[in-house]
């Protein structure tokens, strides 16, 4: 039977309380969290030499709507091929449902500014929370999930593969404060929703033995 570890139920109980810490903290103006993200974003924002800043800028624009939705539509068009059709209706529930409408909708309700910092990239809407770091969330955590089915046969390409998608579901999020979009406290709301929502779904699909993979 197909079941979500304890482990993984503790990691989202704790990254569900960080959400919501750092909405009471947006919601109510806490100076904690002010203080926060002013430390957070002086260690982050740093002078860098213009060729790295231009990846941070492509790393950044990689997690817009459009560049999400081609990469999310090619995924799923190759799972129908191979006929995970579970695994298809958990990946675009997660990317389209839960990254796009919960996301925009908490946005509209929190309605927190943007920083007013220089910015690298134009952005609109709200910022709390980020909507790159939830989506990077639930796009590749859902890609890892999906691969650590897929490639049980193939224990170095999954390591391999979740690694490098691991670290890229950080560089997002970073990535967002740099370029000047985003709050440390919205990132880290991003990333944390984003876990709760990931585990979630799976558990509601794999909840009677079924294996997404």
């Amino acid at each position: 039977m197909v079941t979500i570890s304890r482990t993984r139920w503790r990691f989202t109980w704790a990254a569900g309380s960080l959400f919501l810490i750092a909405l009471f903290g947006v919601t109510t103006h806490q100076t904690w969290l002010t203080e926060f993200d002013r430390l957070i974003i002086g260690w982050v924002r740093q002078p860098l030499p213009r060729p790295l800043t231009r990846s941070i800028i492509w790393i950044t624009t990689s997690g817009n709507p459009r560049s999400v939705t081609w990469i999310t539509l090619l995924l799923a068009a190759g799972l129908v091929i191979i006929r995970r059709y579970r695994a298809t209706l958990f990946l675009l529930f997660n990317v389209l449902i839960f990254a796009g409408l919960g996301n925009s909708l908490i946005k509209h309700l929190v309605r927190r500014p943007r920083p007013t910092v220089d910015r690298l990239v134009n952005a609109s809407s709200y910022s709390f929370p980020s909507g790159h770091s939830i989506t990077a969330m639930l796009l590749w955590g859902s890609t890892i999930i999906l691969l650590s089915g897929l490639l049980r046969q193939h224990p170095l390409w999954k390591k391999s593969l979740i690694g490098i998608l691991s670290v890229w579901i950080v560089l997002i999020g970073l990535s967002r404060i740099y370029v000047g979009v985003h709050y440390p406290s919205d990132v880290v709301a991003g990333w944390t929703l984003g876990f709760v929502l990931l585990t979630l779904s799976q558990w509601f699909l794999t909840r009677h033995g079924d294996d997404l993979s």
